[in-house]
């Protein structure tokens, strides 16, 4: 692992030497109401939080998951536990911040650092990338997402995606019920044959929900043939599995790819965890990695582990999706699941001056600028937000 922590240095070293102090921080919450149906739970609201990040006229941008299900959440956690960055230089912020991992929240300590990059890399007029070490460019595709059990729904989400030409990488979430589970598939083969689309399903652990649950590793090996045989490319966290059951089933289940979302997370851990054979593909998952920085670690690893890369998602539907976009491209993704929302990144684009991505084509387009490319307007901001705050 010593040559992870050299890479590590490495980039800690480039971002630290950025001057120009932070002037202030901004926050602003918007609450999403959009129905996500999950083997877990059901999401009726979502609350996002986009920062900004000034040092003079220059200003970072990211965004994160405050809550679900809670549309009167405050930032009064946020604000306090930034307000310590203000006047430090943008370099001495990154290292600050990571000081904090593991004790403020982890989407907290990720959006700050992507925000405290894109700043820098702006200051700097040099890509976030490249302030990251991250020296590829490969054209990645958003993978169009389905959340909802109604065949009706999942066959309209479906056809708008071929019409779009969004359709080569679908991922349907799963709920722990074979019958729907195939279900859910052959209704999206109806319309995107295998030999059109890659087909993922995300199961969120509802063949094996928690580790008190007592259902063997044959019957969850049978319960995915039945998916594969529907018509399935990959399935995400099927059930919860210790590391040696995903290799194991991995094994009994080719050509299924399995694909680890859990115990990737945070990045910072699950470098020393993952292990060779978990997968055909593993995930980062946005709001979740904890770090973009660790998170460009472990892709070095996964790939050291002979396994494809994804780029998940949080249902993101601002700037931390263009981010992601960037990361995706800049580490050789498969695909990047982080794409703005049908309907839902209104609001936001309607605050955005320019931005180096564009998601609603495939492959994404990039345009790449200094940062992470993303400038928006903070007084539509302040307007389409339902609260906005100044870090004191």
């Amino acid at each position: 692992m010593q040559a992870y922590d050299n890479q590590r240095q490495e980039i800690l070293g480039r971002l630290a030497q950025i001057s120009g102090a932070v002037d202030s921080i901004r926050f602003y919450l918007k609450n999403i109401y959009a129905v996500k149906r999950f083997s877990c739970a059901t999401w009726t609201s979502r609350q996002h939080v986009i920062a900004a990040i000034s040092s003079g006229k220059t200003t970072g941008f990211a965004e994160c998951i405050l809550s679900v299900n809670n549309p009167e959440a405050g930032l009064e956690l946020f604000q306090k536990d930034a307000a310590i960055l203000i006047g430090l230089s943008v370099g001495q912020a990154v290292l600050e911040n990571r000081r904090h991992q593991g004790e403020w929240p982890e989407q907290l300590v990720e959006m700050l650092e992507m925000a405290l990059v894109d700043l820098g890399g702006k200051l700097q007029e040099i890509t976030a990338n490249r302030l990251l070490g991250l020296k590829e460019s490969s054209p990645v595709c958003g993978v169009h997402v389905i959340l909802s059990d109604r065949m009706d729904e999942v066959a309209e989400s479906t056809q708008w995606a071929r019409k779009a030409g969004k359709a080569a990488y679908i991922k349907v979430k799963l709920f722990g019920n074979v019958q729907l589970d195939c279900d859910v598939i052959r209704t999206v083969r109806r319309y995107c044959p295998p030999d059109e689309t890659f087909l993922i399903g995300d199961v969120n652990c509802g063949y094996r929900p928690d580790e008190k649950s007592k259902v063997s590793l044959d019957m969850i090996a049978g319960q995915l043939e039945k998916l594969c045989e529907a018509g399935l490319n990959a399935c995400e966290d099927p059930a919860f599995l210790d590391i040696s059951e995903w290799v194991e089933l991995q094994k009994r289940i080719l050509p299924l790819e399995l694909i680890p979302d859990y115990p990737m997370r945070g990045a910072r851990n699950s470098i020393h965890q993952i292990c060779r054979g978990m997968g055909g593909i593993y995930n980062i998952h946005p709001d979740s990695a904890g770090s973009i920085i660790d998170a460009v670690i472990l892709a070095a690893r996964i790939r050291e582990l002979g396994a494809d890369l994804m780029i998940g998602d949080d249902s993101l539907v601002g700037p931390s999706a263009s981010i992601w976009q960037q990361l995706a491209s800049g580490l050789g993704a498969r695909w990047v699941e982080a794409t703005e929302k049908r309907g839902e990144s209104d609001f936001y684009y309607r605050c955005v001056n320019s931005l180096a991505t564009d998601s609603s084509r495939n492959p994404i387009d990039i345009k790449w600028k200094s940062g992470f490319g993303i400038d928006l307007d903070e007084a539509k901001l302040t307007e389409e937000a339902d609260r906005a705050v100044e870090v004191k």
